[in-house]
């Protein structure tokens, strides 16, 4: 393995552990019914940047949808109606292909599912 393919791996593989932290702290609040969508907001941006560092531009974009929605939320104090399941859907979807990507598998359909949901509504 060439040193750049050994960094390309390492770098993915602390994104997908990554992801499962933020992710989880996403879930756990949509779980709760947490009023702190800038905190939710915040992990979901950072998801953003990160997966677009790794050249991850499908889990960047599910992250960016994810932001958007509960930036929305932040500023008007509720997410619209069905959101809470669908963005932690999408977490979880977005941690799932993170994981795959790190052990060099297919994004997991649920990626696009989520994607697919998140923008139509």
């Amino acid at each position: 393995m060439s040193d750049k393919t050994a960094s390309d791996q390492e770098l993915l593989e602390s994104f997908a552990a990554e992801a499962r932290r933020r992710c989880d702290v996403i879930a756990a609040g949509l779980a709760t019914e947490t009023e702190d969508f800038e905190t939710l907001r915040a992990e979901a941006h950072a998801l953003k940047g990160t997966a677009g560092a790794v050249r991850l531009r499908r889990l960047a974009e599910l992250a960016g949808l994810m932001e958007s929605d509960l930036a929305e939320a932040k500023e008007s104090g509720e997410l619209r109606g069905g959101r809470s399941h669908q963005i932690a859907d999408a977490a979880k979807a977005l941690s799932e292909g993170a994981v795959a990507a790190a052990q060099g598998e297919e994004e997991p359909p649920d990626v696009g599912r989520s994607l697919a949901q998140l923008f139509s509504a």
